[in-house]
């Protein structure tokens, strides 16, 4: 198998609103148990990519908290390694892009032994064998692959991402999904680069623009023709958590059975940090349907399809109806939450009642006490 280094690229990321303020998009919590970027470091694991990169743009500490030694997606510790890349000599935020962020840590990158490099997104969800596009690109002879999905419901899902023309594999046209059309097909923003190719394309775009990112780059080949662009097509399920809106909706689509087959699928395991915790509890007149919980949870109240993360308690009575629960929130007696997410340790004791609704879910932050 050709030798190849993964980057998972923090960069150039949506907001997910108060999630995200103050942590970056790939640590966020998602169904009880993962983060978001474990869904991209587990495709390079699972496609036998061992030497991997992590691009933090910001609360290194929260990435390193989460992924530790990165031992969990390395298959050979002694041949294979994770490291974290940032840049922290960066003069503004505009300038902390992730080809700043590489170029600034170039030393620990260039030295690389490998021939290609695989650069994916940590909010596209999707379980994706990276093996068989490298093979396509090795045998397209071109420098530069880009991996997109053919969707039909572009008027609602998947706006402002890139919209790419297609003919004969090859990338013609980029343009903004701005919703006009039903069908389009959408950069998964995961590229294929010779590795050769995408050093001497990094530290050709300072003499373009020191805004650049991976995708503009991308872009940049393509559109001025400097390298013929593959296009190669996905035709699995994909998530796109792009919006607060977004990271709600799917993670209740996903408490269907039939829905996470399409994500979390035979043979295709999804690795995260392990915790030291017991198994979740269930009181005498507990009551749950439909949801995920987490090791270390008490569930003495009822619980409808939501999720709920480690060491989160409900107390007997409490309804929890439609919520997302991270990590050590606390449901006082007899009080009740419907279309709510809870940050981490969250205390709801006061206040017997709290709600949103279905398209605008009521969001209490970190540490609050209700």
């Amino acid at each position: 198998m050709a030798k190849v280094f993964g980057l998972c690229n923090l960069h150039d990321a949506p907001g997910l609103g108060k999630l995200t303020e103050k942590r970056p998009i790939g640590v966020v919590s998602f169904l009880g148990r993962y983060g978001l970027m474990d869904f991209t470091l587990s495709n390079f694991s699972n496609s036998g990519i061992d030497r991997v990169g992590i691009l933090a743009d910001r609360s290194m500490h929260s990435v390193i908290s989460h992924v530790r030694d990165g031992s969990i997606w390395i298959n050979n510790t002694k041949t294979g390694s994770q490291r974290i890349f940032f840049n922290e000599n960066t003069p503004s935020k505009k300038f902390n892009t992730d080809i700043n962020n590489l170029l600034a840590n170039r030393l620990h990158f260039e030295d690389e032994d490998v021939d290609y490099v695989v650069v994916a997104p940590a909010f596209f969800l999707m379980s994706i064998d990276f093996r068989k596009y490298i093979e396509k690109h090795i045998e397209s002879g071109r420098e530069i692959s880009i991996i997109y999905k053919k969707v039909k419901n572009a008027k609602e899902a998947f706006l402002n991402c890139d919209s790419i023309k297609v003919e004969n594999h090859l990338v013609k046209d980029f343009s903004v999904n701005i919703g006009r059309a039903k069908e389009a097909n959408i950069s998964l923003e995961t590229f294929i680069f010779n590795f050769k190719t995408f050093v001497e394309l990094l530290n050709h775009t300072r003499e373009i623009s020191s805004l650049f990112n991976i995708r503009d780059l991308v872009n940049y080949c393509a559109t001025n023709k400097l390298y013929e662009v593959n296009a190669f097509s996905f035709d699995g399920y994909v998530a796109p958590i792009l919006t607060f809106d977004d990271y709600c909706h799917y993670s209740m689509e996903l408490l269907s059975c039939e829905t996470r087959k399409n994500l979390f699928i035979d043979n295709w395991p999804i690795y995260t940090t392990t915790h030291n915790t017991p198994p979740a509890l269930y009181g005498p007149n507990a009551e749950v349907k439909n949801s995920f919980v987490a090791n270390g949870s008490n569930i003495q109240g009822t619980v409808i399809n939501s999720v709920i993360s480690r060491d989160v308690v409900i107390e007997e009575g409490a309804v929890v109806k439609n919520c997302i629960l991270f990590s050590g929130t606390k449901v006082g007696k007899d009080s009740r939450l419907e279309y709510v997410v809870a940050d981490k340790n969250v205390k709801i004791k006061e206040i017997k009642e709290v709600s949103g609704e279905e398209s605008c879910y009521t969001y209490i932050s970190f540490g609050a006490n209700i």
